[in-house]
């Protein structure tokens, strides 16, 4: 089988001048004209953007189209004990969320229950269906509730050194004298065509979605004078995904507000949306240790389907690895995910449940530290004051106070640390990296990275002014944090139901407000 070779630039949408303008004033309204300034110089200045956006999404239309109506089935198909896959020339359907935005296009011929084993690799998707604030909560009112969306950048290429740790594993397999395996046959003519670091197609339509998202679920937040305040990591895919969210924003919006990229904070230097900590581990031990266990029995099995190839561990997991990429790259079941079972793929998913607990988590000691900064600014946003905060947090670039929406756009072990260090996803007792836990299978585990940081993975946290609930709520101000469209319990607030008084919610963060406690002098030290 031959793969036609995909694109290695990013596929982003051409970046209007409204989205890449440098803010003025810092809270100024897009919209509103200066009073030393022309009225005709406002009005021509004005069109001009709005018709750029507008040609910019006709674009964008023009580019997804063939997405939803071009994709056949892929030549593989998966063992037929594993999974349930999509009948022969089924097209993928247009779907229409309940916020009434088009949803990303589907990955055609992938069974969900095999993207969601993919961890860290996983195509965004709702761990739960979002719920509306309780009765009593009311979110009418501007200044009443706060969203602030913390998200991972879409679904991308690899980076460019694990790549070419695929293309190895992927060439020491293809080396093989024979194919005795109908499943690997297609390595005959195969040739590694990924690109690096960059977005796929997919992951622009994840990020542009998510923005018509943001807009449908809290446009009543959305005026002339509040446009949502954005921010990136300076890393290309991660800049591409918050242009394409701005887009998605202002599209659903029908052009009224036209949201672009505020604030790029460089990854060289102090920076709350990307993590860094010289000293701290990054979980290859445990990860090790468990890619010694599983791994040498599905090399085995490969290898009698290819007499003369050679694999060691780190292979096995390239070719497994290949499986999400190549699928989310083209679109259509890789035929690099029929070499696997659906236990093989748990094993996989297991493997990024412990790299990112080791890394940035709670198995860090180093780790949640890297999320204080974030969860600082978090703490300033909600509560109207200035961030105090003695780790990450750069005093010198734009931070506004006063916005009723912000979207900040990150990598996923950065949001692990922020995690962390807020509370949420805790577990009671570390993952072991020797065995897999029995409940594994029944969705039981908490720690899971498919659920907590897939591609365009999400964290909204929103403030919320409640009225007096006899027996159950006194009236105030409330916080609310929803994952991937899941409402926390936030236990460590003593809420359980997902809403935490705000006072109390603050007074939660004492390791974020004493700056991780001296933890983060020891990433340099």
């Amino acid at each position: 089988m031959s793969l036609a070779r995909p694109s290695s630039k990013t596929p982003l949408l051409p970046l209007p001048a409204a989205s890449a303008r440098p803010p003025s004033d810092g809270g100024s309204d897009s919209f509103s004209p200066s009073p030393s300034r022309p009225h005709r110089e406002w009005v021509t200045k004005g069109c001009i953007r709005t018709t750029v956006t507008l040609v910019i999404f006709a674009a964008y239309f023009a580019w997804t189209w063939p997405w939803y109506l071009h994709h056949g089935d892929s030549d593989s198909k998966l063992p037929e004990t594993s999974w349930d896959t999509a009948p022969s020339g089924q097209q993928p359907q247009l779907e229409v969320g309940v916020e009434g935005v088009l949803r990303a296009p589907p990955l055609p011929g992938v069974p969900k229950s095999l993207q969601t084993k993919w961890a860290q690799y996983s195509p965004w998707h709702a761990v739960d269906k979002y719920r509306a604030p309780p009765a009593g909560c009311n979110i009418t009112q501007v200044s009443a509730l706060t969203s602030r969306e913390l998200q991972r950048h879409g679904a991308r290429y690899p980076n460019a050194e694990d790549g070419e740790i695929y293309a190895r594993g992927v060439e020491h397999l293809a080396a093989a004298d024979k194919f005795k395996d109908k499943h690997l046959k297609f390595l005959k003519e195969y040739e590694y065509t990924l690109g690096a670091d960059d977005l796929v197609p997919f992951g622009a339509a994840q990020t542009f979605e998510a923005g018509q998202i943001a807009f449908k679920r809290y446009a009543h937040l959305v005026n002339s004078t509040q446009i949502p305040f954005v921010r990136a990591a300076g890393a290309p895919r991660v800049i591409a995904t918050a242009t394409n969210w701005t887009v998605g924003f202002a599209a659903a919006s029908h052009q009224r507000y036209q949201p672009y990229l505020n604030v790029i904070i460089s990854e060289e230097y102090n920076n709350t949306l990307n993590n860094d900590c010289p000293n701290a581990g990054d979980g290859s031990r445990e990860t090790g240790i468990w890619l010694s266990h599983f791994a040498p029995p599905l090399a085995a099995r490969l290898l009698e389907g290819a007499p003369g190839a050679t694999l060691n561990d780190t292979d096995v997991y390239a070719l497994l690895a290949m499986c999400p990429f190549e699928s989310v790259a083209v679109e259509a079941l890789s035929p690099f995910c029929a070499m696997f079972t659906e236990d093989d793929f748990r094993a996989f998913e297991y493997y990024g449940d412990l790299e990112k607990y080791y890394r940035t988590g709670y198995g860090n000691k180093l780790g949640p530290v890297q999320g204080v900064g974030y969860v600082n600014e978090l703490l300033a946003r909600l509560a109207g004051t200035p961030v105090e905060d003695r780790t990450t947090h750069n005093a010198s670039l734009e931070f506004p106070l006063d916005r009723a929406v912000y979207a900040d756009f990150t990598h996923e072990n950065l949001m692990v640390a922020v995690y962390a260090a807020m509370g949420l996803f805790n577990v009671s007792a570390a993952p072991d990296p020797r065995h897999r836990p029995e409940n594994a299978k029944d969705g039981a585990q908490t720690w899971v990275a498919s659920r907590m940081v897939p591609f365009s993975s999400r964290m909204v946290t929103e403030r919320l002014t409640c009225v007096h609930e006899e027996g159950n709520r006194e009236e105030g101000v409330y916080v609310r944090v929803v994952v991937n469209d899941e409402v926390q319990s936030l236990e460590f607030c003593g809420a359980g139901d997902g809403l935490c008084e705000l006072g109390r919610f603050v007074e939660s963060q004492e390791y974020a407000r004493k700056s991780g406690n001296g933890d983060f002098k020891q990433c340099y030290d």
